[in-house]
């Protein structure tokens, strides 16, 4: 039976360990490579992503300390590590599995994603070796006669000499049933426990590759590809009745409605300063204003305007003095001349991106 989950997703049977963790916000994003030997016309990754660079979540890494802090601040009950292929900086890769065990436990579960082109016998021992916990695979079925594509199937088998869970991870791309079908069938077959399917989307880089293939966005608000959705559904039924696989058909909306506002919310709590309200979404919502020369208006604001310096904070790098939503309305009802008053909204993550911003009269 395919049933719907409470994430707004759909799935046969249980979902791996790596989803039920991902979907409640509990999964740290370890991204340890842009580099990969495939380039997939959907791959999603951004221009500034594409190179040899480290992230966690949204945190550019420079040391392990930084990943460490990133996974406290999140109260990260495990990783998901992903690329690129993280296998074309396996050591690297590696490294970071260690330290996370290290550091937060056996029971911490790290996932992890890859083409399958460069998991070799010896590439596959030193992942289980350093702890990792689950692996899925995303070979390129769309190309099937291609030499790459016989490499990844080959290095597929050998996943299954190792004791830990193998599954794979697949777009749903309308048009592609059989092929999909096949690798379902295949996955079986060796004894994988899951295959995740992942509604289709655009993104900035893909976004005129794939109109320029006949694919349709559903909707002007939606960056999901249309039929897409209708495809995974057919597919898990058919999984259904011909497989003994787990399902987790993942959509646009569990990423956005979901997963990201759990992984906000757990953030938020643990980086909101005094002045700050954190929202439904997990955003921080609190007043700022702005003013050429911030100690100047510093001082007035604690001075003249008898405002408690526990409620102020100067901002030097974003140019503002913060402080509790209240407050930056009553200032703005009574301060006059170059000041400017907000009200900002922004993620809690390391580039405290702003979702919105309402100037006060």
């Amino acid at each position: 039976m395919v049933w719907e989950t409470p994430h707004f997703s759909y799935a046969v049977r249980d979902l791996p360990k790596g989803c039920q963790l991902c979907v409640r916000g509990e999964k740290l994003v370890l991204f340890t490579t842009g580099a990969c030997p495939r380039d997939c016309f959907y791959c999603p990754l951004s221009p500034w992503r594409r190179g040899d660079v480290v992230y966690a979540n949204e945190r550019p890494v420079k040391i392990f300390d930084d990943v460490i802090e990133e996974a406290r601040i999140q109260e990260a009950k495990g990783a998901g590590i992903t690329g690129g292929d993280p296998l074309a900086r396996l050591e690297r890769t590696v490294e970071y599995i260690r330290v996370l065990k290290e550091n937060f436990g056996k029971d911490f579960h790290i996932h992890l994603y890859t083409t399958g082109a460069l998991a070799t016998e010896k590439a596959l021992s030193k992942l289980y070796d350093a702890g990792l916990d689950e692996i899925r695979f995303h070979p390129d079925l769309f190309k099937p006669n291609s030499k790459l594509f016989k490499v990844e199937m080959g290095n597929i088998k050998r996943a299954f000499d190792f004791d830990w869970d193998v599954g794979g991870e697949i777009p749903s791309i309308p048009g592609q049933l059989d092929r999909m079908k096949w690798y379902a069938e295949f996955l079986d077959k060796h004894g994988a426990k899951f295959l995740n399917v992942n509604e289709l989307e655009f993104s900035e880089m893909t976004l005129k590759t794939l109109l320029d293939m006949g694919f349709q966005p559903v909707s002007d608000e939606s960056s999901a590809i249309k039929g897409s959705l209708e495809l995974g559904l057919k597919f898990l039924e058919w999984g259904e009745e011909n497989t003994s696989l787990s399902y987790h058909l993942c959509t646009a909306k569990l990423k956005d409605a979901v997963q990201l506002r759990n992984r906000l919310r757990r953030m938020a709590r643990n980086v909101a300063r005094p002045y700050m309200e954190i929202t439904e979404e997990g955003t921080l919502r609190f007043g700022i204003a702005e003013y050429d020369d911030l100690d100047e208006l510093y001082e007035f604001l604690i001075e003249e305007a008898e405002v408690p310096a526990e409620w102020l904070y100067i901002n030097r790098e974003k140019g503002r003095i913060e402080m509790p939503e209240e407050v930056a309305v009553e200032l703005a009802d009574a301060i006059e001349g170059d000041v400017k008053f907000f009200i900002v909204e922004e993620y809690p993550t390391w580039d405290r991106l702003e979702v919105e911003r309402i100037p006060l009269p």
